[in-house]
């Protein structure tokens, strides 16, 4: 997990200021004592149209499109819990690698009840232009995470990969090759999400983000059909294939709690 020394930069002002009104802690009232900590276990997992999803099954999406997913990598940046009394930042920006399964986090929260979770799929616009000469190599935006893209000085915010075809009634490994990476700051989405979580000291806080990969494909109005294009690494000519796909990205997100 990523913790930044500074947030700054106009192209998401905006944003920023709303995330930094939301994340900042309660000051402690005097002579009141600061909540107890409870354990959060944070589980982030892949499904297909809400069922438990594989690498290695072939699935047939929206359009009629045949799709077996090999790679899928993304930042989530910040994670922050709402609740009356204020937003409490859970992450910062950390990535999560759903290739082979779901991922999980061990945390820890005020106890308190939380009603809302604020999430940013990707980076915000100063973490994205960081200097990754000051970053450890092994930290989730290190140069070892695989996401930085050295000609764009930026960040891959999602890798989306695999195989695909338009033949639905076609057998075996689909033919084709999608590679999709969405990046650049006008790539960035947010989203919150309506939730009900009872952190309750002496119990154990469990949050579950879910990811149905079905819905890379299609929101119920519009269609990503991979013959119009299936490959994008930062091109801004054919910008609108990334930003189609990260609104439908951002919105194949869930949340559930207990």
């Amino acid at each position: 997990m990523h913790h930044p020394s500074s947030y700054a930069g106009p192209a998401t002002l905006i944003i920023l200021l709303l995330l930094a009104t939301s994340c900042i802690k309660d000051p402690p009232v005097p002579g009141m004592p600061e909540p107890a900590r409870v354990p959060l276990k944070l589980h982030v997992t892949p499904v297909w149209n809400g069922a438990t999803f594989s690498k290695d099954s072939v699935y047939l999406a929206a359009g009629g499109q045949r799709i077996q997913v090999d790679q899928l990598k993304f930042y989530l940046s910040p994670v922050v819990l709402e609740s009356p009394a204020g937003g409490y930042q859970l992450l910062d920006a950390d990535l999560f690698n759903l290739t082979d399964g779901a991922e999980h986090r061990v945390l820890d929260v005020p106890a308190r009840n939380y009603h809302g979770l604020h999430l940013g799929l990707g980076l915000p616009h100063a973490l994205n232009h960081q200097d990754l000469a000051s970053i450890p190599p092994n930290d989730p935006l290190g140069n070892n995470s695989g996401m930085y893209w050295n000609w764009a000085s930026q960040y891959r915010f999602v890798i989306f990969s695999g195989k695909w075809d338009s033949l639905p009634g076609a057998e075996g490994v689909p033919p084709f090759i999608f590679d999709l990476h969405t990046g650049l700051d006008t790539c960035y989405r947010v989203r919150t999400l309506p939730i009900s979580l009872h952190a309750s000291e002496g119990d154990t806080a469990r949050l579950t983000i879910q990811v149905d990969i079905a819905q890379f494909f299609s929101d119920g109005s519009t269609v990503l059909d991979l013959s119009q294009g299936s490959m994008w690494h930062g091109d801004v000519n054919a910008l609108g294939l990334a930003l189609q796909l990260a609104h439908l990205q951002v919105n194949a997100l869930s949340a559930s709690a207990e």
